[in-house]
């Protein structure tokens, strides 16, 4: 009997213990199921102007504040413009992944996530076009472009410029266009665009042109974006091939506070000197040509795909140690864009 009893308890046991590995295994499978938030940033951090002493302040470099700005942010994916020599200095500091195309390249992804399928597409510029995918919690994937757009031709700073019309600024943005082209029908990336409810698809970067969304009736009735007009072909490209502006759409109604300008930071106290860069002013003269105080938003964030949703967005222009002003403590001449995502499990 005793040994009969014995058996029994350990049968029980044996069951219990089963019982208790299958509920184990099926709240990870519920676990891995819950939608994955991620916070994505674009930004250009100025380059190598960013790497010189001039711009140290009390002790900490424009580099470290670059980390930071990235560290306070709580981004997970950040696509980066004029990197040229930081990379790995800032990947190291984050302690994230990343992808460049050489040491002193333009363009860098880095990730919070591991990284897989990254490098250039063929037969364009890795100094404009580079891809990685990232690999997030669950094993959900998420497809990501860095792109930077030729800011050769008519300057952004023309927006300004009244006696420059709505048409004449609007086609000043032609080789912009054209170059946004070479990636939308790229062959690459259209298998990438028709995959996209599976690996959803950002791409993001500076584009150095405005976006049609924020030129409207109302912006103007309320004397907002210079009164102008304008609409860009380029963010219309972007719009017809399925993508989201997830700053505008998150920020749907055009006020001061949300016009979203990542360009320029720099405010009146100083100018820009060719291979000077910005430099303080001497005196109360307005030298020409005027980059100084922001007044476009060319720096995006658009998504696409039935997996990822924009729950918020904005900007930032400040650095914690001064939010009465941008630069310089702010270390760029670029705002940088922070979309936070909601990115659901495939079904």
């Amino acid at each position: 009997m005793r040994i009969n009893f014995i058996n029994t308890v350990l049968i029980l046991t044996v069951l219990l213990l089963l019982l208790c590995l299958g509920c184990k295994n099926t709240s990870t499978t519920l676990e891995s199921s819950k939608p994955t938030a991620l916070k994505i940033m674009t930004w250009n951090i100025w380059g190598r102007y960013n790497l010189q002493p001039r711009y140290t302040i009390k002790g900490k470099t424009a580099q470290k504040r670059v980390i930071d700005i990235i560290q306070e942010s709580e981004a997970d994916i950040i696509t980066m413009t004029e990197t040229y020599g930081s990379a790995q200095a800032i990947s190291e500091a984050l302690n994230f992944y990343y992808y460049t195309p050489s040491p002193d390249a333009n363009l860098t992804i880095f990730s919070r996530y591991p990284l897989e399928d990254f490098g250039n597409l063929d037969g364009l510029s890795p100094f404009s076009f580079i891809v990685s995918t990232a690999i997030l919690p669950g094993n959900q994937k998420v497809r990501v472009y860095n792109i930077w757009l030729t800011s050769g031709g008519r300057h952004i700073v023309a927006i300004k410029d009244k006696n420059l019309s709505d048409a004449d600024f609007n086609n000043g943005d032609e080789n912009r266009f054209e170059h946004i082209q070479q990636l939308l029908q790229h062959k690459e990336f259209k298998k990438d665009l028709a995959n996209k409810d599976q690996v959803p698809l950002i791409v993001a970067g500076d584009f150095n042109c405005v976006s049609h969304l924020d030129f409207t009736e109302e912006t103007i009735a309320n004397g907002l974006n210079f009164n102008r007009m304008v609409a860009n072909k380029t963010s219309i490209a972007m719009a017809s091939a399925g993508f989201t502006d997830t700053y505008r759409s998150t920020n749907p109604i055009i006020t001061q506070e949300t016009l979203g300008y990542t360009w320029t930071t720099v405010g009146f106290e100083f100018t820009y000197e060719s291979d000077m860069g910005f430099v303080p002013i001497k005196t109360d003269t307005n030298p020409e040509p005027e980059y100084r105080n922001p007044f476009a938003r060319i720096d995006f964030i658009y998504s696409t795909g039935e997996n990822i949703l924009p729950l918020n967005s904005k900007t930032i222009v400040h650095h914690s140690s001064n939010l009465n002003r941008s630069f310089p403590e702010f270390p760029s001449d670029h705002g940088a864009v922070l979309t936070t995502f909601q990115i659901n499990q495939n079904k």
